[in-house]
């Protein structure tokens, strides 16, 4: 089991991270007002800064879920040997959810990068 100054030097940098979560929700709403703005006024200023945005929340949050598969490996490989059949099932579920988050994080950021188009822009707008 981690020790108790590890396991505040964790909540520490989660901590850290909702604050980081704030800055994302932020940011993502000023993007979703960039891109109105673009759709309805058509200016690429608006659009280059939207999508400029939008790569690195996606960017950011990449970070953040690299983190937390670091996190949870460490934890399984620490604990592998002294908790329950159950802790540990519970622990690579934990490990296996931040693997997909990550995964989710990889797509939307290429997808993002190397998109010519926006789901939301009307025909008439590619």
């Amino acid at each position: 089991m981690a020790n108790l100054s590890q396991i505040l030097q964790e909540l520490e940098t989660e901590d850290f991270i909702w604050i980081v979560y704030s800055f994302i929700v932020l940011g993502a709403i000023i993007s979703n007002v960039l891109e109105r703005d673009w759709i309805i006024k058509h200016e690429d200023k608006s659009r280059k800064e939207f999508r400029f945005i939008n790569i690195t929340i996606f960017f950011v949050s990449f970070l953040i879920y690299l983190y937390f598969v670091y996190l949870n490996y460490k934890h399984i490989k620490e604990t592998r040997n002294n908790v329950s059949l159950k802790q540990l099932f519970l622990q690579e579920a934990n490990f296996v959810a931040a693997c997909l988050f990550l995964i989710g994080g990889i797509i939307y950021l290429f997808t993002e990068i190397f998109s010519t188009t926006i789901d939301t822009e009307p025909d008439e707008l590619i």
